[in-house]
């Protein structure tokens, strides 16, 4: 199978540029993420300052669970590879990957229309992806999901990227504000998507959930900062030679 789209099944092409580069291998971040697929804790954010490679984690990710390519040769011979988890998800989901930042730097309306713009883009990759399971005139991205995930057996990841760039990027936009948190609501706070849908889901800020007064909308997430950065603590930044 071909990679699908830009948010859904991106693919590995953005994994494997990074390690034609120098890489440092961070791969056993993959093992944390299998072991919460499916558990109460299947829901991670992670908190890291610019330069501290968040894009390269989730681009990782992506390459690792898509199902539309077959990435094990990027893996073989790195920490995820000697883990007991590796097959447990290689190229065993959907995945939606969502680049916050990159998406409001594109939208041609950085207005009120860009939360419904966002899930209108994943809608139609869905549509294309799964003929016949989206409902016409969808426009409600935790429902396309569970609908995909009914009629098509897909369950999927989501990994989002930059997830706070809408609240530093449109500081005054209240209703914009809102409307997102409602979409991350109906995405993870307990709902069809989150229960029938969302295998795992991985995120990325600059600043923890709480800068931002969502917690009523991520909750659920299990949060590791650069302060507190708890059994991650070998991922964030670079890390000694063993």
């Amino acid at each position: 199978m071909k990679a699908m789209g830009t948010y859904l099944n991106p693919g590995c092409k953005g994994f494997e540029t990074i390690t034609n580069g120098i890489y440092v291998d961070k791969t056993g971040l993959i093992d944390y993420i299998n072991h919460t697929i499916d558990t109460p804790l299947k829901l991670t954010c992670f908190s890291r300052p610019r330069r501290f490679g968040k894009s390269f984690a989730a681009k990782m990710l992506c390459a690792y669970y898509d199902r539309s390519c077959d990435s094990r040769t990027l893996f073989e011979g790195r920490e995820i590879s000697r883990r007991d988890s590796f097959e447990k998800g290689l190229n065993q989901y959907n995945v939606v990957y969502l680049d916050i930042t990159w998406f409001i730097s594109r939208a041609k309306n950085k207005g009120v229309n860009v939360v419904q713009d966002l899930q209108q883009a994943v809608i139609r990759e869905l549509e294309e992806a799964f003929p016949g399971c989206v409902e016409m005139g969808e426009t409600y991205l935790p429902d396309a999901l569970s609908e995909v995930t009914r009629k098509a057996a897909g369950r999927f990841i989501v990994i989002i990227d930059e997830w706070d760039a809408l609240f530093r990027e449109a500081k005054n936009e209240k209703r914009l504000q809102k409307d997102y948190v409602d979409l991350l609501r109906g995405l993870f706070k307990g709902g069809p998507a989150t229960d029938e849908s969302i295998a795992a889901a991985y995120m990325t800020g600059i600043l923890p959930i709480k800068k931002y007064g969502t917690e009523s909308a991520l909750t659920d997430f299990r949060e590791y900062t650069m302060t507190s950065p708890g059994r991650l603590a070998e991922y964030v930044g670079l890390r000694r030679r063993k």
